[in-house]
């Protein structure tokens, strides 16, 4: 009974390998056959714009802290 269990795991596994290995030679093939098409997919994104003013006064990360902090303290003292 113990081999019958074995010898269905070797065989579950096995396929699941072969299916992989599968899919991951097509991902392959398919990434070098679609390659020239990428530049009909790319597009171009702009780069986020920095706020000059929200590095300097740092207000909201010291909230935050203050936030995680107090979060932390009332979850301890909730399990006493």
């Amino acid at each position: 009974m113990l081999g019958d269990g074995f010898k269905l795991m070797v065989l579950g596994m096995g396929y699941v390998y072969f299916f992989l290995s599968l899919m991951v030679i097509f991902m392959i093939i398919a990434a070098k056959v679609l390659a020239p098409f990428s530049h009909l997919l790319a597009e171009k994104v702009a780069a986020p714009r920095k706020n000059p003013r929200s590095g300097a006064s740092g207000g909201d990360e010291k909230n935050l802290v203050a936030a995680a902090i107090a979060a932390v303290h009332m979850h301890r003292n909730k399990r006493k």
